[in-house]
């Protein structure tokens, strides 16, 4: 009796397991295809460029205020790292298309021109600092900003230093 019990167990098992196997692969198969024919068009590799962009910058954003905050960097490795950002950047907005996404990258532009201003007015460079706060008002201006004066920019970029720092009540756990 305990053979045949076991038996019926085992061969239950194995039916079982192959019988969701079986059904399992096929709708999977179909799941993904699914999953992926929204991004097959055009508009959907463009939405996935943009993501990608928006990500990577968003990521040299935040070690460029960690970086900003380190002595051990210093002014020289923080403009080196905001360069990246600005490289970056460029790269991205020349394969884009959409206006929003366009937008997006002028606006990450001008903050990061900003933060180079700021860098060059804790140096004391004051022609550099005029410089860059310059192109940083003109680029917000052109994404549509309203008031792009320097120390509307420089609260700005003091806030999202912090932000990005993790210094930021929600970074405080």
């Amino acid at each position: 009796m305990f053979k045949k019990a076991a038996l019926f167990a085992l061969l239950f098992l194995v039916g079982a397991g192959l019988g969701l196997y079986a059904g399992w692969r096929p709708s999977s198969r179909r799941e993904r295809l699914r999953e992926a024919r929204p991004f097959g068009n055009p508009a959907g590799r463009e939405f996935l460029k943009t993501y990608d962009l928006i990500a990577r910058l968003r990521m040299l954003s935040m070690g460029s205020a960690l970086r900003l905050r380190n002595p051990k960097y210093g002014p020289e490795g923080s403009r080196e790292y905001l360069n990246l950002i600005l490289d970056t950047a460029q790269q991205g907005k020349r394969q884009l298309t959409d206006p929003t996404a366009r937008t997006l990258i002028d606006v990450e532009t001008g903050l990061t021109y900003a933060r180079l201003a700021m860098i060059e007015e804790a140096e004391g460079n004051s022609p550099a600092y005029q410089t860059w706060m310059q192109k940083a008002q003109t680029t917000l201006k052109q994404a549509g900003w309203k008031d792009c004066s320097a120390a509307h920019l420089t609260q700005i970029i003091q806030a999202l230093n912090k932000q990005d720092a993790c210094d930021s009540p929600c970074g405080k756990g």
